[in-house]
């Protein structure tokens, strides 16, 4: 059989096997095909923890914000939610209601 690729991964086969890493072409291609249906044959590792030892957003919100001083906090606009269009974007502000 005759594979078709192009120069870089040649480049990177024939790199593979002055190394040593590969007796030969096509043992280099054999073992990478193995490798691949062992790992297509596994399920996909995830590294989310389990829905149930989840912590609701506003939990992690306050964990990670804990470290911040009152002083910061302070220095943002009383306005924010109201105008975030302005704050984040620009836009003029919007009339107050």
């Amino acid at each position: 059989m005759t594979i078709h690729v192009s120069n870089d991964v040649e480049a990177s086969i024939n790199a593979a096997l002055r190394s040593g890493q590969f007796a030969s072409a096509d043992e280099m291609i054999a073992r990478l095909v193995r490798e691949h249906a062992q790992r297509s044959q596994q399920p996909p590792a995830t590294t989310d923890p389990p829905a149930e030892s989840r912590k609701p957003v506003w939990e992690r919100i306050l964990e990670r914000t804990a470290a911040i001083p009152d002083e910061e906090f302070d220095k943002l606009p009383t306005d924010l939610a109201e105008q975030h269009d302005h704050y984040l974007y620009g836009t003029p502000r919007r009339p107050a209601r």
